[in-house]
């Protein structure tokens, strides 16, 4: 394995913001040339790396992994390669992971019919998206099949892992562009379902990434970049509740009026029910970075924080923790990669520069995952990022700790940081009804968590020492639910006064 050590071209010294927020470079299994990096976890908390690297007579798709103690990636291992590749800046791999070690990559190969037709790199009528599958942690992948059989025309795909395995996929589709003008739509299909694919937007941005997130009451919410035909380009979220999608409808209204595609889609993070949301406008003339939250797992947004100090190009990315602050990263126009943390309550700090302008200078869309959460106390947050420079080697990693209880207690405005047992599983409130079918388990009537749970009988295996006081029936209740291998699990339970008829 032939490992390029970034710390040299990096620096040795780590870059340190004033609020205790530091970046150090920590290397990977990339090879020369590689591009196109993204970051995916699963849930035992396992992150893997995917990238495009050039080949003899073609390009391959490669991979490592990093687990949750762990401290360097795996060797670099290849999913598959080919010579008929779509190699893009802007429109890279990705890969979406499972319970078990399981998990879905996509690529993109090239348009035989724009490439016969003289279009540049077979982009005329648009690409094709590749998709393999790894059921044993990435030893073995499935053949190469497409993702939809119904459309010439793939692009910016997004993928998410539903919590019963299922993966679902969406994408813009040029399978209605038959005249000039007209629009690109963004559909969306369960992978490996026989059932059609499923139109969400009849018009939205022509090359603008999308993003997807999944829920753990088996919803999810896509974002993307609509169309209108005043050529208003902003953007929209739609939801997906499990079988069909509702409506889409705007996240904001900047009013980005913009005759052709920024190419700059938005990115969203969530944790339970809780969503952050980052995108890149310019509307007015006035280049910006937007940040929004929302706590019931996309139902409402609340009026967007801006977060640029100096002139961003966007090329947006996000993470959340589960205390609830937001940290987002965009690209500066010099190049430069900022961070900036958005505490619980939706207050910024100070933006932090993690990878300067230079040699570093990041070409493409960096992306991002917490490496590990704030746990309570003073401990401190890990973030990883990835991204191209311009300079070798060109896929670079970095690590970003975030002393998260330091920041919260520091903060005058925010009196938010929450005791380590409070960050486990989700706050849940309903009705115990009574004994479980299964050892071990209790049927609990509970309250809606948008998101979470849905209203309605539940039942839910509890921790051993709560099975006497859940069993009892008519009891209402607050407590912690929180997901054990794929099934939700009871870890606090606290019965409640009933208010009196």
């Amino acid at each position: 394995m032939r490992l390029y050590v970034t710390f040299l071209l990096f620096g040795l010294l780590s870059i340190t913001a004033r609020a205790g927020i530091t970046a150090e470079p920590i290397p990977n299994p990339a090879g020369p040339g590689a591009s196109g990096g993204s970051l995916a976890v699963g849930p035992d908390g396992r992150i893997w790396l995917t990238w495009i690297e050039p080949v003899t007579g073609g390009h391959a798709l490669r991979f490592a992994t990093r687990g949750p103690s762990e401290q360097g990636w795996s060797e670099a291992r290849t999913i598959a390669q080919g010579a008929d590749w779509f190699v893009n800046w802007a429109d890279f791999p990705a890969l979406t992971a499972g319970e078990d070690g399981r998990a879905t990559a996509i690529w993109f190969v090239n348009n035989p019919a724009s490439a016969a037709a003289g279009a540049h790199g077979g982009h005329g009528h648009g690409y094709h998206a590749r998709i393999s599958r790894t059921t044993d942690g990435g030893r073995t992948w499935s053949s190469p099949e497409r993702l939809t059989r119904e459309s010439e025309s793939v692009e910016f795909v997004s993928l998410a892992t539903l919590p019963d395995g299922r993966v679902l996929a969406a994408w813009l589709d040029g399978r209605g562009k038959h005249r000039p003008g007209d629009a690109q739509r963004l559909y969306a299909r369960i992978l490996g379902d026989s059932a059609p694919d499923m139109l969400v937007d009849p018009s939205v941005c022509d090359c603008c990434q999308t993003t997807l997130t999944a829920f753990p009451d088996g919803s999810a919410l896509v974002a993307y970049r609509g169309r209108t035909a005043e050529e208003v380009r902003d953007i929209r979220v739609a939801r997906f509740d499990g079988m069909k999608w509702e409506t889409p409808r705007p996240l904001g209204t900047d009013g980005w009026k913009i005759r052709a595609c920024p190419v700059n889609g938005p990115q969203l993070a969530n944790i339970g029910g809780q969503t952050g949301v980052v995108w890149f406008t310019a509307a007015d003339s006035d280049p910006r970075v937007l940040a929004s939250f929302s706590t019931d797992a996309g139902g409402s947004f609340v009026a967007p924080l801006r977060l640029d100090e100096i002139k961003p190009s966007g090329r947006v990315a996000t993470a959340l923790l589960r205390n609830g602050s937001l940290l987002a990263t965009w690209v500066d126009a010099d190049g430069a990669i900022r961070l900036r943390r958005v505490n619980p309550d939706f207050a910024a700090g100070d933006a932090v520069v993690i990878s300067a302008a230079g040699n570093a200078r990041a070409r493409g869309f960096p992306r991002t995952v917490v490496a590990r959460d704030y746990a309570g106390g003073k401990t401190a947050a890990e973030m990883l990022v990835v991204f191209t420079a311009e300079t070798a080697p060109a896929l670079r990693t970095l690590r970003v700790k975030i002393p998260e209880g330091v920041l919260l207690q520091d903060e005058k405005n925010c009196e938010c940081a929450p005791p380590a047992e409070d960050l486990r599983g989700f706050a849940v409130r309903g009705v115990t009804v009574g004994p479980g079918t299964r050892a071990g388990t209790v049927k609990l009537r509970l309250n809606a968590l948008p998101g979470v749970v849905r209203e309605g009988s539940h039942e839910i295996a509890v921790d051993p020492a709560l099975v006497a006081l859940a069993a009892q029936p008519d009891r209402a209740f607050i407590g912690r639910i929180e997901r054990d291998h794929g099934s939700w699990r009871l870890i606090a339970f606290k019965p409640v006064p009933q208010p009196r008829p």
